[in-house]
């Protein structure tokens, strides 16, 4: 399904104009070219009616490395891991955090993809604003991409993504907050955009996928990067 909202960078070695949209089929969001063979493609359509301020993010610095969004009520860690992890690992972070009473709370979660979704700020990208796709609130641990450009992680969420595996359970749905890789024609490229929601295996090694996986070849790194929630309340 198709949205309004366009990747402020591009797709691909052309930077291909890009827009955002849901794909339904595998739960992912994407971004998607807007030209096929030099035509405009098509896609099918949602339509909604309502305030046009949903989902706009009112962020507090709480001054205590903490930033809680008036929006939805969450409360968030201003730093994220600071290393990749695995899914396990990520959440086995989050437990050691509520053990040490990480700062001052024991109740913090790894979040949802939804909750974690709704951090991104798609006016950003690497390539526009050299930042990752998140206020400027947030702290955004800089890695370096498949290929070699400075960029920004993937954060895990805690939602297992059960669609397009062959074991079932086997993947974890993550948030791409720098350029979302793909292998295509020769090279790593980004084929989705900063924003885009998919999936990586919760166990494994990322060598195993010395060319992504896919029909976009999406990147496959098995460790990625996290932060943490909690219920503002």
């Amino acid at each position: 399904m198709a949205s309004t909202t366009l990747y402020v960078s591009g797709t691909g070695p052309a930077k291909e104009r890009t827009m955002f949209g849901v794909n339904f089929a595998d739960g992912r969001i994407k971004g998607y070219g807007l030209k096929l063979h030099g035509h405009d493609k098509t896609f099918f359509v949602m339509m909604v009616r309502g305030e046009l301020g949903y989902g706009v993010n009112e962020f507090t610095d709480n001054g205590n490395r903490t930033i809680t969004d008036a929006s939805t009520g969450l409360m968030w860690t201003q730093d994220d891991s600071g290393e990749a992890m695995s899914w396990e690992e990520a959440l086995a972070w989050a437990v050691e955090a509520n053990a040490n009473n990480y700062l001052g709370y024991s109740d913090w979660r790894l979040p949802n993809v939804k909750e974690l979704q709704i951090l991104v700020d798609y006016s950003r990208s690497p390539d526009t604003t050299e930042s990752a796709a998140i206020d400027p609130v947030f702290n955004v641990t800089a890695i370096t991409n498949e290929a070699e450009q400075v960029d920004y992680p993937a954060y895990w969420s805690s939602t297992t993504h059960r669609n397009w595996t062959q074991e079932e359970g086997s993947h974890a749905s993550y948030v791409n907050f720098g350029r979302a890789m793909g292998y295509m024609h020769g090279q790593w490229t980004d084929v989705h955009g900063a924003g885009a929601q998919r999936s990586d295996p919760k166990i494994g090694d990322a060598a195993d996928f010395p060319q992504g996986n896919g029909p976009q070849g999406d990147a496959i790194r098995v460790l990625n990067y996290a932060r943490l929630v909690r219920d503002a309340n």
